[in-house]
């Protein structure tokens, strides 16, 4: 059965109550962040059938679809916001260009990029990247006529010698993270298997970024990839074994952070409390695979308290946290600060 059919099964079975259209929202969005994607699908379309057209629903349906595999769909609900334009226009451009890629559908990114820089209206952010993109697609179709013509056993070995000149162009001798992201995300259909030593090299390197090596790391991990592996972030090296390497966002450490934040927060501002979380999930994705250094995990629970805090202009006394979290001043200004440069990083994506 189709996404369309399903969607259209929904509208059968929901019924309407109070903030029920805001409930489904945020608990389908919830459920894509923690990576649910056909409870998020299900929920999102019943979200959809009582807000009608919505950004965030939209492109979490197409989100959740990339996800799942069904990439004509995806790319079709993509395209439909681009032309009705929904949401933010170079954020829903970057997933339909992520999208196109793994489509191998090299020709077209090729033709879009070029129709939007020829407006001349491209954000300055936005600009490297899709220049980037533009030389990578038209290579890639160069690669696509050379393998027309050769016979069907030498088409593997040509691949495979595109994939690797492709990391080592994209990855290693250029430097811009929105268009590592979107090659990154791009791969995930062919084996890594044959470029395990150049994608060491990779997340070695000390000055390449630290989010992008999470993407690729994720990547080796659901290819199950039993090689060792040297990262290397933030002043620190660590050897895996990327297959037995397990979700630090569920670990005992980062899970026992959020219970304590939960108890303090939870209750009192539920709202502060899903933003704090947020928080504290991109810093585990930028530190992965090392986690936080602190024993206590209550200091991590307090800062991200604080922080949400500041964030929203609300006051409280650094004794009242002390007492509440059983830290101290000391402990939480460095953990604020660590929080602070993680989310600096973080928000270069944005």
């Amino acid at each position: 059965m189709s996404n369309q059919n399903n969607e259209e099964n929904h509208k059968a079975t929901v019924i309407q109550f109070p903030k029920l259209k805001e409930r489904l929202i945020e608990k389908g969005l919830e459920a894509l962040k923690s990576k649910n994607y056909k409870d998020a699908l299900s929920l999102l379309y019943q979200a959809k059938e009582l807000a009608g057209e919505h950004d965030e629903i939209d492109l979490g349906i197409v989100l959740c679809l990339l996800e799942l595999g069904d990439l004509e769909e995806a790319k079709d609900r993509c395209k439909l916001m681009l032309h009705h334009d929904i949401g933010d226009y170079f954020n829903v451009l970057q997933v339909y260009l992520t999208i196109l890629i793994q489509l191998r559908q090299y020709q077209e990114v090729k033709e879009t990029i070029e129709a939007v820089l020829e407006e001349d209206q491209v954000p300055s952010k936005y600009a490297e990247s899709f220049y980037q993109l533009l030389e990578l697609s038209k290579k890639m179709i160069i690669s696509g006529d050379e393998l027309y013509e050769l016979d069907v056993e030498d088409e593997e070995s040509v691949v495979e010698y595109t994939l690797t000149e492709r990391i080592q162009d994209v990855l290693l001798d250029r430097g811009d993270r929105n268009e590592q992201a979107v090659f990154v995300h791009g791969i995930k259909e062919y084996s890594l298997h044959k470029d395990l030593e150049l994608l060491n090299e990779f997340l070695g390197n000390p000055s390449k970024d630290p989010m992008i090596k999470t993407l690729l790391l994720q990547l080796m991990m659901e290819q199950n990839i039993h090689n060792t592996m040297v990262v290397e972030k933030f002043g620190q090296t660590v050897e895996v074994v990327p297959a037995k390497m397990g979700d630090i966002l569920t670990d005992d450490y980062s899970m026992r952070v959020l219970r304590t934040l939960e108890d303090q927060l939870g209750n009192e501002n539920p709202t502060l409390y899903e933003v704090t979380k947020e928080i504290w999930m991109r810093v585990l994705f930028i530190l992965f695979p090392f986690i936080p250094e602190e024993e206590n995990s209550s200091i991590w629970s307090a800062a991200l308290h604080l922080y949400g805090y500041e964030l929203h202009g609300i006051e409280i006394e650094n004794s009242e946290l002390e007492e509440l979290y059983g830290v101290t001043i000391f402990e939480l200004k460095q953990a604020i600060d660590k929080i602070q440069k993680l989310e600096e990083i973080s928000y270069l994506y944005e």
